[in-house]
């Protein structure tokens, strides 16, 4: 196999999650290891990460399967993940693919890439146990290749089912990696000299033993920064949060999905809790975690179930909890999930409860880091271009300041001015021109 490889130029185009982003990594890393490097210009191997989390996303890793075979017809074209799980064979052949496989089989792309290139036919395989498989994708990172921080995947699958959700199905059975395998793979990052890893699952929460995980990642010693990709409500609990407490270098941000703030829709939903008591869990991490605690969220938009008053209910919702980012998306029916067969919201009042919830967030973001404007913040340097050094601050508020001899990777301490686009800009930074924007007094 190490043979085959050696020498041959791959691309690797990821879409979706941060669980995703990891496996591409890994993916990456494996080629790296028979002796293939990535290369996008004229490569001789094209992998495809794939997302079914809406129809959109389905439809754009299509398109970019047909893209790639079009414009490199020699090249070994390979799609794995969550879209080609549910890909039948004639799909797959109709798209123009060598190799199609699903969830919990990608560590076997190396190998089968390798084959294909040494003449095998196409390959296509689907996990048909993937609703009672346990086992382990054995993937694995030793430094990240295509981002400054670290994704680093601990848990697979998930058993909730909410009615508008079709991860369950094509993700399969929750898992849990072994935590010392885990931790093991935490250390050769961050002696890489990659300083921060984000802890990444399709439901984190279901983790076996998340406080734990946490201090001992948290515990590293060449460690700076810890965060979570994503985590539902109901699995931030007192002992998750008395662990979170006790890890310094867990930063400040908590991503909590909210979905809606209804009550009757979150029920129709199927998510397992009300208004009330995300907010009490909203409530209960910020005293444990304190007051720079960023809580970002998701929003959808348009359930089927979702009426004028029930939007209303979640626009009142989002301002009382005091969110900072909030993800906000139309609802998108996936086929043979309940809520596709539910009548749908009028395209017409999608497009407008969107728009406000859109500008509702916004306002949100602006005045949650208008707070931080004149008080002194650090940010982690992941981007240094024309002299300003980018990055994130331990709470997730992207900024930017002059890079005053930083490197990526360092830390850099900065004095907010001003707000627009999203950013927090140092004193000292150029004006970046945007129209409205707001600035210290």
């Amino acid at each position: 196999m190490t043979k085959i490889l050696s020498d041959k130029k791959f691309s690797i185009q990821i879409q979706g999650c941060r669980t995703n982003q990891y496996e591409g990594e890994a993916i990456a890393a494996a080629l790296e290891a028979c002796g293939a490097r990535r290369c996008d210009e004229s490569p001789d191997i094209v992998v495809i990460v794939t997302c079914a989390i809406t129809a959109v996303a389905d439809r754009k890793c299509r398109k970019l399967i047909r893209r790639a075979r079009r414009e490199h017809p020699n090249a070994v074209i390979a799609a794995c993940g969550c879209s080609s799980q549910k890909m039948t064979a004639r799909d797959a052949e109709e798209l123009g693919l060598d190799i199609a496989i699903g969830n919990r089989r990608k560590y076997t792309l190396p190998r089968l890439v390798a084959e294909r290139l040494a003449g095998a036919p196409r390959f296509h395989e689907i996990n048909e146990k993937i609703m009672t498989d346990e086992s382990w994708d054995a993937l694995s990172l030793d430094r990240p290749r295509l981002h400054t921080r670290a994704f680093l995947k601990v848990q697979d699958g998930c058993a909730h089912y909410c009615a508008y959700c079709i991860v369950p199905f094509v993700r399969g059975k929750p898992v849990s990696r072994p935590m010392d395998e885990a931790i093991e793979e935490a250390r050769r990052i961050t002696e890489s000299g990659c300083p921060e890893i984000v802890l990444t699952g399709i439901h984190l929460g279901l983790y076996e033993n998340l406080p734990e995980l946490v201090r001992r990642i948290g515990g590293l010693p060449k460690l700076k920064r810890l965060r979570f990709g994503s985590i539902e409500p109901f699995a931030v609990d007192e002992a998750l949060l008395a662990a979170l407490a006790e890890t310094p270098a867990f930063c400040e941000h908590l991503h909590m999905p909210l979905q809606s703030g209804d009550a009757g829709v979150l029920a129709d939903m199927r998510r397992g809790y009300a208004p009330e008591e995300f907010a009490k869990v909203a409530e209960r991490a910020r005293a444990a975690l304190g007051d720079e605690l960023h809580i970002s969220t998701d929003l959808m938009i348009g359930f089927p179930t979702e009426s004028r008053a029930a939007f209303r209910n979640s626009m009142n919702f989002i301002k009382s909890v005091e969110f900072g980012k909030i993800h906000v998306f139309p609802f998108s029916p996936r086929s043979g999930t309940k809520a596709a067969a539910m009548p749908p919201v009028p395209e017409a009042e999608l497009k407008e409860r969107t728009a406000e919830a859109l500008e509702a967030a916004a306002e949100l973001h602006k005045k949650f880091c208008a707070r931080r404007l004149g008080r002194e913040i650090t940010i982690l340097t992941e981007e240094i271009k024309n002299g300003a050094a980018r990055g994130l601050t331990r709470n997730y508020i992207r900024a930017e300041a002059p890079a005053r001899g930083t490197r990526v990777n360092e830390e850099l301490t900065l004095t907010p001015a001003r707000y627009a686009d999203e950013t927090l800009f140092a004193a000292e930074t150029p004006s970046a021109g945007f129209s409205e924007e707001i600035s210290v007094i």
